[in-house]
């Protein structure tokens, strides 16, 4: 169990290296091909939107970073929780969110991909 644990910690911490850098073969390894996400906008997202969104070029990620994180596995799935804040710029627009977040990996060959994912804006604090 140990082993798959720190399997899950490293696939997360391998996606969240390819979204900063925007490495969209990793991303395409990561990511299982039923994702589906739901952003803090409200929208539904899907492999090809997360691919295509991270594209190189596409995202300036400036800060992705993560605390509160909790890890745990049921069986061949992998739920993460925590707290985020990113910061960056998508062409003109540029954003600062604070996130509350749910990640869900499953195991599948002696692999974790991400499969799920929902992420709510929350106030900054002080």
């Amino acid at each position: 169990m140990e082993i798959k644990l720190d399997k899950l910690k490293q696939a997360f911490e391998n996606l969240k290296d390819a979204l900063k850098r925007c490495n969209s073969d990793v991303l395409n390894t990561l990511i299982h091909e039923t994702y589906r996400g739901y952003s803090l906008h409200g929208t539904i997202e899907t492999k090809k939107d997360v691919l295509d969104s991270f594209a190189p070029g596409r995202v300036e990620i400036t800060d992705y970073s993560v605390t509160d994180e909790t890890y745990e596995i049921l069986g061949d799935a992998g739920i993460i929780t925590g707290r985020g804040t990113i910061v960056g710029s998508f062409g003109e627009y540029t954003f600062n969110h604070d996130v509350l977040f749910t990640d869900i990996f499953v195991f599948e060959n002696e692999q974790w991909f991400y499969y799920k994912s929902q992420v709510t804006e929350i106030s900054r604090e002080g």
